[in-house]
C-alpha cells in the first residue's frame, strides 16, 4: 500500500487532488491458492469514495427479506464500533476543514 498509493490518483486522472478523506476498495486476490504471502497479487475490484459503508451497520439495511431494518436492529457491540468509526471520520474531517 505504502508504495502502490502514491500512484493510485494519478492512475484515476486526480494526480491534482488530495485523497478521499474515506473510502473503501475492495480487493480480489488474483493469485493462486498457496502462494506465499509477499508474493501475492490484488486486483482493486472498486473503489467507493461517495457512498462509503460501515459494515458494523448492515444489519440496518433494508432489503426485501428485511423492509423494516433500522438503527436498533445493530447488536449493541457493532452500534459502538460503528460509532467510534463515525466519530473517528468526522474528528478527521474536521481537523481537515480547520488547516
Amino acid at each position: 500500500l505504502d508504495r502502490d498509493l502514491p500512484k493510485v490518483m494519478p492512475a484515476l486522472g486526480l494526480a491534482a487532488e488530495p485523497i478521499p478523506l474515506w473510502w473503501t476498495t475492495d480487493f480480489i486476490l488474483a493469485s493462486p491458492e498457496g502462494t506465499p504471502a509477499e508474493e501475492e497479487k490484488w486486483i482493486v475490484g472498486e473503489f467507493n469514495c461517495s457512498c462509503v459503508g460501515i459494515s458494523k451497520c448492515l444489519a440496518a439495511y433494508c432489503k426485501d427479506d428485511t423492509p423494516t431494518a433500522n438503527f436498533c436492529d445493530i447488536p449493541p457491540d457493532d452500534r459502538a464500533e460503528a460509532k467510534r468509526m463515525g466519530d473517528l471520520m468526522g474528528q478527521k474531517a474536521l481537523k481537515i476543514l480547520a488547516q
